[in-house]
């Protein structure tokens, strides 16, 4: 992290109303959507969404682009450079490292809005950025993402994850 990044950091974890997270309460979302699912089984599908290495954030990043784009057209100072093209891509999904030794039931899945733009649009300032987050987290559209749960769900009602399901009960440790 360099020392403009580490400044930023600092800055906002001294800003307690700054949010830079997009949520999306998976549990809310199955019990609206497919009530007849357990908690159980909402919890299983959560934990396909998590663990899922295809999941497509790529919806998710194009919105988030679309409105730093909409901003950068409402807003002289911001200058975007459009001949940088990053095609290697990073790794923006959320790490699932710690998600093992956490028990507590956790229906979330998290986009850091804050990391993403600092990765992909280095002429934002800080208070550009308060701004950009507040505005996609207003403006964001979550149908992509619904439509991923769904598949999932799908999937998971025909069986496609048994075999998955099977693997990680098998690696749970007994007491």
């Amino acid at each position: 992290m360099g020392a403009a990044a580490e400044r930023r950091a600092l800055l906002l974890e001294t800003d307690d109303s700054y949010d830079p997270f997009l949520t999306i309460d998976i549990n809310e979302y199955l019990i609206a959507e497919f009530p007849t699912l357990t908690a159980k089984q909402r919890q299983s599908v959560w934990h396909l969404c998590q663990n899922d290495d295809s999941f497509d954030y790529d919806s998710i990043h194009d919105q988030i682009d679309n409105w730093v784009f909409e901003f950068a057209e409402s807003n002289p100072d911001v200058i975007l450079n459009s001949d940088d093209e990053d095609d290697s891509g990073s790794d923006n999904e959320p790490d699932d490292s710690d998600e093992e030794e956490n028990e507590d039931y956790e229906s979330n899945v998290f986009v850091d809005l804050t990391s993403y733009l600092q990765d992909n649009y280095d002429e934002i300032d800080e208070d550009e950025m308060n701004y950009m987050v507040e505005l996609i987290t207003w403006k964001f559209d979550y149908t992509d993402v619904y439509s991923q749960i769904d598949d999932i769900i799908t999937k998971y009602s025909d069986g496609d994850y048994d075999e998955e399901l099977e693997d990680d009960s098998d690696e749970t440790p007994t007491e």
